[in-house]
């Protein structure tokens, strides 16, 4: 049987469609392209905004389109928020929510359509750590995802993600390593750390030691591995995390920290911790120790009660800080959250021209940053095909790199000297490979330990 998975959303969905994917695999099931001769096809879906929600449900349609008799399960955020909105559009077989989308290869053991579907949605959240798996099947790719936290103990204005996926848990630390490890047996070169707020990772209730412990320590036991964090909010970012991404060179030199408003009435209205001034000195600390690293950040617009003066604080705040992309999304009312009853709904027009005009400041900074990389170096690591001629990877401060094919060259390091920007990506020559993945370690087999 055929299987295939259309992912939306966060990287953690990335990484958790790759756990499932394995799960199916192990059945017996091929991977297949989404929406061509599948027998099953799973959705893992987002609903951070109404946008989102629109793509789900154009992603249902489409899978029933292409395979009226796929079995067809729409699991994860937009399922546990709105699984009968869900119910009601004709075709699906499964809705599966957040805490139970991890056992979908079970439930839809034997493969049919139903005639109604199911929906397995609960308001209530396991305690205690993360139960397994949390690393999956990602094919031939590089790069690999491994989840060490899940949901979410804030309680932002505008956002729904607590009521999606539950109270912050962690991955326990001697999963982690088991998993870590079992990455890089696999030929994985970057594991990407995942997360609803990796920040949040601690090793265990009460215990001081979190993120930059756990970096301190993957980091030593595997030097030739890259490691890469997702998003990350200003308070995570402390000296001892500067300190270890320091004395580790194999840590992505790559910030994704959420700002979401540089206006501070604004920032109080979201519930946020941090203040556009404190932002900008965590900022100037992340420079100041590293120089130009990839700096990303999220960013909404027309947030209930923004006006022309609050728009202008968050453009003035932006350019004064050297973000190298931004995310940039129009205010979305979610139902359930605090935002979605304030005074001050801005009009859509007036939000979306907001969020254009600072798409467009995003994209000037990203122009600007890829210049002043013309005539240094990159460390890239090569993971496809770009065209006939050219492969293509990112660099550790997670900017695309095109160099001349060659095959040698893919999930290798490679030193590339960077000659020009055409759009988005760098262009350069290899100078030198670094070496193959050394051999396994023998006291990392990932059978059992403790970080």
């Amino acid at each position: 049987m055929n299987v295939a998975f259309k992912t939306l959303g966060c990287k953690l969905n990335q990484a958790e469609t790759a756990i499932l994917s394995e799960a199916f695999r192990k059945r017996g099931f091929n991977i297949v392209r989404w929406a061509q001769d599948a027998d099953v096809a799973v959705l893992n879906t987002c609903t951070v905004t109404s946008r989102t929600d629109a793509k789900c449900r154009q992603a249902i349609r489409q899978a029933r389109s292409a395979n009226p008799e796929a079995v067809i399960a729409v699991v994860g955020c937009y399922s546990q928020i709105s699984a009968q909105d869900i119910a009601l559009i004709p075709g699906v077989d499964y809705i599966v929510g957040d805490s139970s989308k991890l056992a979908l290869p079970d439930l839809i053991e034997p493969v049919k359509k139903r005639k109604q579907p199911l929906i397995l949605v609960s308001d209530s959240w396991p305690e205690g750590p993360l139960p397994t798996p949390h690393s999956g099947d990602f094919g031939s790719r590089t790069r690999a995802f491994l989840r060490i936290q899940t949901g979410c103990d804030r309680r932002c204005a505008y956002c729904i993600v607590p009521a999606a996926r539950g109270p912050s848990r962690c991955l326990p630390e001697g999963e982690i390593l088991k998993h870590f490890s079992r990455l890089v047996f696999r030929g994985f070169r970057e594991i990407v750390l995942t997360g609803v707020h990796v920040g949040d990772f601690r090793f265990q209730e009460g215990n001081s030691a979190g993120l930059s412990e756990l970096l301190g320590y993957l980091s030593g036991l595997h030097p030739d591995i890259r490691i890469r964090m997702t998003s990350l909010d200003p308070e995570n970012i402390d000296e001892r995390l500067i300190r270890v991404m320091k004395e580790n060179p194999n840590i992505c030199r790559h910030f994704h920290v959420a700002l979401q408003s540089g206006s501070d009435s604004l920032l109080k209205a979201m519930n946020r911790s941090h203040s556009a001034s404190s932002f900008r000195k965590i900022m100037d600390r992340i420079t100041g120790a590293f120089g130009p690293v990839g700096l990303g950040s999220d960013i909404i617009t027309g947030f209930p009660g923004e006006n022309d003066r609050q728009f202008r604080e968050t453009v003035d705040c932006v350019q004064s800080i050297p973000f190298t992309y931004l995310h940039v999304f129009p205010f979305s009312a979610r139902p359930g959250t605090a935002a979605a009853a304030m005074d001050g709904q801005v009009p859509m027009p007036v939000r979306l021209e907001r969020a254009d005009l600072l798409r467009e400041l995003g994209q000037a900074k990203k122009e600007n940053f890829l210049k002043t990389r013309i005539g240094r170096h990159a460390e890239v690591l090569f993971e496809r095909r770009a065209t006939g001629k050219w492969m293509s990877g990112l660099s550790s401060e997670y900017f695309r790199v095109e160099a001349p094919w060659d095959a040698a060259a893919i999930n290798r390091f490679a030193v590339v000297q960077i000659e020009a920007v055409q759009g988005a990506v760098c262009r350069g020559t290899v100078l030198t490979l670094k070496p193959a993945a050394s051999p396994f370690p023998a006291d990392c087999r990932g059978e059992s330990g403790r970080i």
